[in-house]
């Protein structure tokens, strides 16, 4: 089912069959960098089941991207409802929004165009309050398309994953936010 349509993109509810090229994104290393590991075709799977209920459950979710002239699956971009279930964190519970693409389609412009789609879904059709989004301190592509979609960091925000060793070096998170209020006034 199509959700929203940029210029060039097409953001639709995951399927089933998303799932061989969604297997592909998450097995390449540079893709999964700022994660724990690389993902497999089951725990794939498994991830596109939760997405699916999600999308059920709340009415929104992460969305399949497809580029329209040639209607390639080339990742995600989209909304997740989080709780403290999931994880224990001073912003919880939130809306997140998130994307993962394909290392090809970098630097493209894609996840920040499927990004301002969502977040203008978010506030106007969805009506939600705040959105929020985190990632490792390092990853400076995600942190780029936070900043681009109009998304505010504060380092007193910042927060420790509780999900992951103390000494990894992944441990150490960023969070940006943006409320409707300030949505609407950049506008």
């Amino acid at each position: 089912m199509k959700i929203l349509e940029t210029d060039r993109l097409l953001l639709r509810t995951f399927q089933k069959h998303d799932c061989d090229a969604m297997t592909l994104i998450n097995q390449d290393p540079k893709v999964m960098e700022h994660f724990p590991a690389v993902g497999d075709r089951k725990k794939t799977i498994e991830h596109i089941e939760r997405i699916i209920k999600h999308q059920e459950k709340y009415g929104y979710s992460l969305y399949a991207v497809e580029i329209k002239s040639s209607g390639e699956m080339i990742g995600f971009v989209g909304l997740l409802h989080r709780t403290r279930e999931e994880f224990d964190a001073h912003f919880m519970p939130s809306t997140e929004i998130g994307w993962r693409l394909s290392a090809k389609h970098w630097n493209q412009g894609y996840a920040t165009e499927a990004a301002l789609a969502v977040l203008d879904y978010a506030f106007k059709q969805l009506n939600l309050s705040e959105v929020v989004s985190f990632t490792v301190q390092q990853n400076k592509a995600s942190r780029r398309i936070m900043e681009k979609i109009g998304l505010h960091h504060s380092p007193d925000d910042d927060f420790e994953h509780p999900k992951l060793a103390k000494d990894s070096p992944l441990c150490r998170h960023v969070l940006y936010r943006l409320t409707k209020k300030e949505y609407i006034n950049e506008r």
